[in-house]
This record gives structure tokens, sequence and C-alpha cells, in this order.
């Protein structure tokens, strides 16, 4: 068995390991989606840690992965150089380790926010033994230079992982040829599937717009709906997902970069795995036009573009407006506005 320190060899050593054991896993997923450079990517696995999804974005990715340690409580010092020597095979974190640009690890970070980096033993299945991989840990299970097990009072209540984000682990799990076990493991974890009574609240909601005439008769433009990103009081933020303008509730958080923009084609991109920085345009960027026309999408993405208008509309949102250049360009969702 090999071992060595995190960073390898000259031209490595301004590289830092990190270790992805959700959305990060599969390599394409980093190159193409993430946009990073892995100088070298392995599979295998970290010890004294579990997976579970926690409660995310309701009504569209209500889980995301976390782990949380299967360890008994050592200082930080200690964990660091034993905890991969800890726990049973049922407690093994399979992933990938990946090297990457330590300035990319910095905005990789950035990006984890709600985690800390925790320095660990990553085993390779070939035995490769790299310490130092960081891991995401959540915040809670590390303080005071502490690891800390939660006990049963103290779990949160597990999420549910959309179809979107299930899959996307799934797919890196067999691009990178994790373990059988494991594959099995993520295949047997059930996806987010929208109950009958919030489907009916929304198609209710939807109904109630098209049968005003003072909303349902507004039409903007992109233009407009630029404005109303949130940036001026007398502007709050909108959001227009498929035909549907919808005023974002003042007491709702939604992404930065959804506010004042038509999000359909980025709900695309982000179901499909590919590059939303790359690929998502801006209303007044060359290639914006035309949009998306959602009858060329499969059901399971129009399920998931619906989905996003309804994680507004079910936390204070409002229909106030078609848009324009949605309509134009064919962009409707006419299974939902026909049958209403």
């Amino acid at each position: 068995m090999n071992s060595t320190k995190a960073s390898n060899g000259d031209d490595d050593e301004d590289c830092v390991w990190r270790f992805g054991y959700g959305s990060n896993i599969a390599l394409s997923t980093l190159r193409t989606k993430k946009n990073l450079n892995p100088r070298r990517h392995l599979v295998g696995t970290i010890t004294g840690w579990e997976l579970y999804f926690s409660p995310a974005i309701p009504y569209v990715e209500p889980g995301f992965a976390k782990i949380r340690p299967v360890v008994e409580e050592r200082n930080e010092e200690e964990c660091n150089e034993n905890l991969g020597k800890y726990g049973s095979t049922e407690n093994q974190l399979h992933g990938s380790a990946f090297l990457i640009p330590r300035g990319e690890a910095d905005g990789l970070d950035r990006q984890e926010a709600s985690y800390r980096v925790h320095p660990s033993r990553f085993v390779s299945y070939d035995g490769d033994v790299i310490e130092g991989v960081g891991l995401y840990v959540p915040k809670k299970y590390i303080a005071d230079g502490r690891i800390f097990v939660p006990d049963s009072d103290g779990q949160e209540e597990p999420g549910v992982p959309s179809l979107r984000y299930l899959q996307l682990m799934q797919r890196g799990a067999r691009e990178a040829e994790l373990s059988e076990s494991w594959i099995k493991k993520l295949d047997a974890f059930d996806h987010y599937v929208t109950p009958d009574d919030v489907r009916d609240r929304t198609l209710g909601w939807i109904r109630e717009f098209h049968d005003d005439p003072e909303r349902s008769d507004c039409v903007w433009t992109m233009e407009e709906l630029s404005r109303h990103d949130g940036s001026e009081e007398s502007r709050p933020p909108h959001v227009a997902v498929m035909q549907y303008v919808a005023r974002v509730d003042s007491k709702a958080w939604v992404f930065a970069s959804w506010k004042g923009h038509c999000v359909t084609r980025r709900n695309l991109l982000h179901f499909r795995g590919q590059s939303l920085d790359v690929n998502d345009i801006r209303w007044n960027e060359d290639g914006f036009r035309p949009l998306p026309k959602v009858s060329e999408c499969s059901d399971e993405e129009r399920e998931y573009l619906l989905q996003n208008l309804e994680t507004l509309l079910h936390r204070g949102g409002t229909i106030v407006a078609k848009l324009k250049e949605c309509i134009d360009d064919g962009g409707e969702m006419e299974c939902v506005s026909r049958e209403l």
C-alpha cells in the first residue's frame, strides 16, 4: 500500500486534493459542469462517515447529499491522523479524490460554503493512501477542534433527493466505476415525487391566473423582467419559468442568478448536468433567443420545470404576467396553459 501526502511532485505543488461524494464524483462532471481541471482523479473511500440526504430547496430540490460522522468523539488532530482507521466497511464513504489547482479549490470551497473542508485519509480502490484530502463536512459536526457524532435525538429529518440530483449521483458513480455495493446503495434511494395535493394547488394557482384578465392579459418583455432583479426596492425580484412571470415573496430565498431572469434554459441545463456558468445566457447576450421549446423536452424535463415554478409559488410567489419572448418562441408549456 502506497502512502503519500496531499500533494505529489513538483508539478502539483500548487494543487490540493478534494473529495466528491455527491454531485462531484464523475470526472466529466468536474470538467464540464464545475469547470475544474483535475490533475489526478482517483476513486476509493474515506472511512468513518455515512451518507444521508439533508433537507434543501422545497418542492424542487428537497434533498442534497451530506455526511455525518460515525466514529466516537475525538479531537480534530487525532481524527486527522486516525479517522481512516476507525469503523467497519459499512462506515466507508465512497467517491472520488481529485487534485485541482489551489485557485479552483478556493472557488469550489466558496460554492460549498455551508461545509468545512476537513483533511482526511483517502484510500483508493488500488490501495494508494493519500493523507489530507479535503472532505466537505457540514459545519455542525466540527466545532472547537472536535468532531461530534450526533445522537439519534440530534439528527435532522432526512431530505429526499430530486430525480435530477439522484440520477447525477448514480451516473457519476457508474462513470467513475465505484463499487457495485455502493451503486446498489444509491439505486435503493427514492427520489422526490410531487405530492398530489401540492400539484393540485399549483394548478389551481395557474388556473386562477388564466381566469383573471387583469393578470393574464399582462405581457412582460425580458427587458422589463430584467429590471426586476431586486436591486431597487421599487422593483422587487421576479422570475420567469416557461411563460409565467412570478413575483418572488419578500421572505423567500432564491438564487441571485434567478432574479430578473427567465430560468427555463438554466433549469434545463441543470437537469442535463451541463455547466450553468458557460451555457446560461442572459437576455441581452448573444444566443439568448430562441428560448427553449418546452414541447421538445422530455416528460422528466417538463416535470422539473414545473417543479421550479412550484418552489416559487408554494413559498409565497404569485404569477403576475406572461413572458412575451417565451410565447413568441413557442416556449410555452402547453399541457398547463391549454388544459386549464
